[in-house]
């Protein structure tokens, strides 16, 4: 049978994960950029295990939809889609591949990474790129916006595979947060910009909100909310690609197996 994901293209939710309270300070001026890149770079800080809840709202008139992610260690990570519609239909990125697992299909189907969630965003915009391994300073600058005075990383990524080669990093200074990030392709067009717009600082310090915009299909924006993020420990079977028993306990609303 043939299977159409119900999204498109590429980006990272940087789940903004958790940047751990109480980090100690050094002198802002005696960092050197990809120390400050290091610092805020809000993928780099996930736990090693958690369960999130997200809702995306993509341009209309497509309608919200609430998603559950699942990750163990940094090369597994599930997706669950919550709608009604799309009960049993799973994501599941193992190492560099990503697969959907759909109710009715005989086997996993493999899809590309740069495919898109609900319209805007892909799964490494939403969860977010480990800029500060895959990516060296190209250059830094320092610019005054609304709010004090910002940094402007321009990174280019250490390896040929990465999907963009190019990110443009915009950090605000005194807070060690990055602002936006904007993700260019081969070509040097610009392909997917991410703002984070709103913070949590109760306990684990992540980005709540972020707007995703599509800059190749006329700026279509996706806004990305985390509803819960909770460090957790993650059985290593709700990967597992052709034994779907674990996910179909967590279909069933019971409680995971160790």
């Amino acid at each position: 049978m043939t299977i159409r994901p119900p999204w498109r293209g590429t980006i990272s939710l940087a789940l903004a994960l958790a940047v751990p309270a109480g980090v100690p300070d050094a002198p802002a001026a005696a960092r050197s950029p990809q120390e400050l890149l290091a610092r805020s770079d809000v993928g780099s800080f996930a736990p090693t295990s958690f369960r999130a809840r997200l809702l995306l709202k993509p341009p209309p008139p497509r309608e919200s939809r609430e998603i559950e992610v699942w990750r163990f260690g940094e090369a597994k990570t599930l997706v669950r889609f919550l709608s009604p519609k799309e009960r049993g239909k799973y994501l599941l990125r193992l190492g560099g591949q990503l697969w959907l697992v759909a109710p009715g299909a005989r086997e996993p189907v493999r899809i590309s990474a740069s495919y898109r969630l609900y319209g805007g965003a892909t799964l490494d915009e939403v969860l977010g790129t480990r800029l500060a391994r895959e990516y060296a300073v190209e250059s830094a600058s320092e610019e005054e916006e609304a709010g004090g005075k910002v940094v402007v990383l321009e990174l280019r990524a250490k390896a040929e595979h990465l999907l963009f080669p190019e990110v443009r990093y915009v950090v605000r200074e005194a807070t060690e947060r990055p602002i936006r990030a904007e993700y260019r392709l081969r070509s040097g067009r610009p392909a997917t910009a991410v703002e984070f717009v709103e913070w949590n600082d109760k306990g684990s310090r992540y980005a709540r909100r972020l707007l995703v915009r599509d800059l190749l299909r006329k700026g279509a924006m996706t806004e990305v909310q985390v509803l819960d993020l909770q460090e957790r420990s993650v059985p290593e079977s709700l990967f597992d690609l052709h034994d779907s028993s674990a996910r179909r306990t967590l279909d069933a609303g019971m409680a995971l197996p160790p």
